[in-house]
């Protein structure tokens, strides 16, 4: 495994030409089974879980943005319909989210344009996802970009992840709810990695436990700033 390590600095919004297009693929179709509620429409300092990470995507160096949705009907995502980055979101839904993640892995890549070089997998319950952190992602594929970019924190591998296209057909071949896990595992020796250290809070939520802990740390970060 190859890679970096960094040092992410303020939120930046770079407007720099590439012929390497990436799209993003927000995984945001999964059933809430711990939850007595669609847990990506809870709201952290005001904002929904599934809107936190799709504003970070779109502020972001991606081409565009594939929101793979279940059944739900996130109304909290029309405000975007404001904003003149409409045209790069993608909205698709996913009708058999009981399927797994790989169901909704599936979807994305269906709607991802063949032109790109590669596809960011984003999880809509991660919060802590920033447009800095996709930025230094997509800058590491663009330096290698027939890898596979996973950022690490202290060693440890997470989300999101930059698959080639050249993987495409591995990653659509998966099922259940493991993602693309096992496409990582049987390429171990092409995965580039950026690590993060500190510079990233990666917990998704998944019970009401996880959602107040993460409340009370945004609240925490939020007296820092």
């Amino acid at each position: 495994m190859s890679g970096t390590s960094i040092k992410l600095g303020k939120e930046r919004n770079s407007t720099q030409h590439t012929s390497i297009k990436v799209e993003g693929i927000v995984l945001a179709a999964g059933l809430s089974t711990r939850m007595s509620y669609c847990k990506l429409e809870a709201e952290i300092e005001g904002v929904p879980l599934v809107q936190r990470v799709v504003q970070a995507a779109l502020n972001s160096e991606l081409d565009r943005v594939v929101i793979v949705s279940g059944t739900h009907d996130f109304s909290c995502l029309d405000t975007f319909g404001r904003h003149s980055n409409l045209s790069r979101l993608h909205m698709i839904a996913n009708l058999h989210p009981e399927r797994g993640m790989a169901s909704s892995m599936r979807a994305g890549l269906e709607a991802v344009r063949q032109a790109v070089a590669g596809a960011m997998v984003l999880l809509g319950d991660q919060p802590g996802i920033s447009t800095a952190i996709v930025n230094a992602l997509l800058e590491e594929f663009r330096r290698n970009p027939d890898r596979i970019v996973v950022p690490f924190i202290f060693g440890r591998k997470t989300t999101p992840v930059i698959f080639p296209a050249s993987l495409f057909p591995e990653l659509a071949n998966t099922t259940g709810d493991v993602g693309g896990r096992g496409v990582l595992a049987r390429n171990a020796e092409r995965i580039s990695g950026v690590e993060l250290g500190t510079e990233y809070d990666d917990t998704d939520v998944d019970t009401p436990e996880d959602l107040d802990r993460i409340r009370k740390n945004f609240a925490m970060k939020s007296k820092v700033d």
